[in-house]
C-alpha cells in the first residue's frame, strides 16, 4: 500500500529513452498512440465528480422505477458509486495534504477579528 501513492515512477517513465517508452506503451495497441501517454496525470478530483453524479443519477432512476426490484438495485448502486465518489475525494485531499507537507507549505488559516 506504500507504493500507492509513489508518484517517483512518474518521473521514472518521462527519463526513459523515447524508443524504450514508446515500445512498452504502445504494446498491445491497434494505433501508434496510446490511450493514455505514459506520465500523463489522472485528475482524481474529475473521477470524483463522474462518481458522485452517477450516484445521483441512480437515485434519480430509483425513485422513478416502476418496480422494488429496480427501485432496490438502483439505489444500492447509487450507494456504491456515492462511496466511491467520496473515498476519490477523500484520497485527492490526501494526496494534496501529503504534498504540502512535504514541501513544508504551511496552510493560511484566515484569523476572524471580533470587536
Amino acid at each position: 500500500m506504500e507504493d500507492f501513492f509513489n508518484f517517483e515512477a512518474v518521473a521514472y517513465e518521462r527519463a526513459k529513452p523515447a524508443r524504450q517508452v514508446r515500445a512498452s506503451s504502445t504494446r498491445g495497441s491497434r494505433g501508434d498512440r496510446p490511450e493514455l501517454a505514459t506520465g500523463e496525470p489522472i485528475d482524481i478530483y474529475h473521477w470524483a465528480a463522474v462518481a458522485l453524479v452517477t450516484a445521483l443519477m441512480c437515485a434519480v432512476l430509483g425513485y422513478a422505477a416502476g418496480t422494488p426490484a429496480l427501485s432496490r438495485a438502483a439505489n444500492v448502486t447509487s450507494f456504491v458509486f456515492g462511496a466511491m465518489g467520496m473515498a476519490l475525494m477523500a484520497s485527492g485531499v490526501v494526496r494534496s495534504l501529503r504534498t504540502r507537507i512535504a514541501t513544508g507549505e504551511r496552510l493560511v488559516v484566515p484569523v476572524v477579528k471580533t470587536h
